[in-house]
């Protein structure tokens, strides 16, 4: 389920999408038998550095020292080190709900934040539980129809849904998407995400074509108003070729999975999660119309990316080498033993040995012996 989820905007002081150079630039210069080198320091070591030298100067529940954590924090999730950004949350949060009280904005900006962490490291029951505290206390503070308190609304919604709760997600989203409605409008991108999760969770229902028509219509909106190539159309692109690929109408999702593949391609980086599952269904569609030379070419230059990008033992990772080796065992490739043990650790580590991913992925280790 976690392919739906919606990674399209900032929400709060959660990191963008893409990995861009910001904050402290560090320059440190060495000089020895008198020959001076300078070394120059960014990315997470700087912020790091930033951090702990205002915890230094100022205090723990400083301010300044608080919001350089959060930053740091960014960093780390930009950086693909989730546990890190994870503790480093969760830290501030501890801090601000010391110094400022569980229900300052502040506070809850950071549990926000942290029930997103969470939510990327594959803890999702306990970012529900984050994420619910922090609704509920911007409900308190700032009212039903805030902006802040529909956002928080809006992933809680989707998280239930991860956890498979489906009666309760389904009126909250909907009463947060005609908050929204009349906050913001009809056509902003906030409204439109949310009513793509709705959608997501018509199809999780079986309610399949009402999904594939307000996939079709919440892209169609983001088109007009963001533009075609803004990660949140990408997004509700991405999540219509699930609902196509999973009614078998691989024909239809090869072109449609083409062109977002060449659309995020020319907007994202190789890692991001949208080019990514792009290339994911594009395999796939690939497969379901008799291509299959050419969805195992496209996964075996896809799954390095997705290795680098979410990790090794993402849940998405996994899911595409186990499709790899499938691909490879149907086709008699040499390489489907290796690619079919190595998703099955993966699955055993990440998901249990019970899981049904594991049970595919130990059920085509079978059979290359």
């Amino acid at each position: 389920m976690g392919r739906w989820f919606n990674r399209g905007r900032k929400r709060d002081d959660e990191p963008p999408r893409e990995s861009k150079p910001s904050g402290p630039v560090i320059e440190i210069t060495v000089t020895q038998g008198g020959r001076s080198s300078t070394t120059t320091l960014g990315g997470p070591t700087a912020f790091g550095l930033q951090y702990h030298a205002y915890h230094e100067q100022y205090g723990a529940t400083d301010a300044r020292t608080l919001e350089a954590g959060t930053l740091y924090a960014q960093e780390l999730m930009r950086d693909n080190d989730i546990d890190e950004a994870v503790a480093l949350y969760q830290e501030v949060v501890a801090l601000r709900s010391s110094a400022l009280g569980p229900e300052h904005p502040d506070t809850l900006r950071s549990k926000h934040s942290l029930a997103f962490a969470l939510w990327q490291r594959g803890s999702h029951a306990e970012a529900q539980r984050v994420q619910r505290d922090a609704y509920e206390a911007r409900r308190r503070v700032l009212g039903d129809e805030d902006v802040e308190t529909l956002r928080s609304g809006n992933n809680l919604g989707w998280l239930l849904i991860e956890l498979g709760r489906m009666d309760e997600a389904e009126p909250l989203l909907r009463r947060v998407a005609d908050g929204m409605a009349r906050t913001l409008g009809r056509d902003d991108p906030d409204t439109l995400t949310c009513q793509m999760k709705l959608a997501g969770l018509q199809h999780l229902q079986g309610r399949s074509q009402a999904a594939e028509r307000a996939l079709r219509d919440v892209a169609r909106r983001l088109s007009r108003t963001v533009g075609s190539t803004n990660p949140v159309t990408l997004q509700a692109r991405s999540n219509l070729l699930v609902v196509l690929l999973d009614n078998g109408r691989a024909a239809d999702a090869v072109d449609a999975a083409r062109s977002l593949a060449d659309d995020a391609g020319r907007a994202l980086s190789n890692t991001d999660g949208v080019l990514l599952h792009a290339r994911h269904s594009l395999a796939r569609a690939l497969d379901g119309v008799g291509r299959r030379a050419e969805a195992i070419r496209l996964l075996a230059d896809t799954l390095p990316d997705s290795e680098r990008g979410r990790g090794v033992d993402h849940p998405a990772t996994l899911e595409m080498r186990t499709l790899f080796a499938l691909l490879l065992v149907e086709a008699g490739d040499r390489r489907a033993g290796q690619e079919a043990r190595a998703a099955l650790a993966g699955c055993e580590r990440v998901h249990g040995p019970t899981h049904p991913q594991t049970e595919k992925a130990r059920a085509l280790v079978r059979r290359t012996r």
